[in-house]
């Protein structure tokens, strides 16, 4: 098995995928109708230090901005 190795950009900890803490942040939104919806942004995975217990991004948060962006011509 190919195990990924991750370095943390403020404490230097590298480790295996396996060593670190994942966070899915999601925005539940309450209704008049008393129901609730999810926002329909998407939102890219927090990976947790095990060390120095900071959040960080492996990927930018803007990315599938950018994207869209560059789709469109909007450079």
């Amino acid at each position: 098995m190919d195990e990924r190795i991750i370095k943390c950009p403020y404490c230097g900890f590298e480790g295996s995928s396996r060593e670190f803490y994942y966070m899915y942040e999601a925005v539940l939104y309450y209704t008049p109708l008393h129901s609730i919806e999810k926002e329909d942004r998407e939102r890219p995975v927090l990976v947790i230090c095990p060390r120095c217990k900071q959040g960080f991004f492996l990927e930018s948060p803007y990315k599938k901005v950018v994207e869209f962006i560059k789709k469109q011509g909007m450079e």
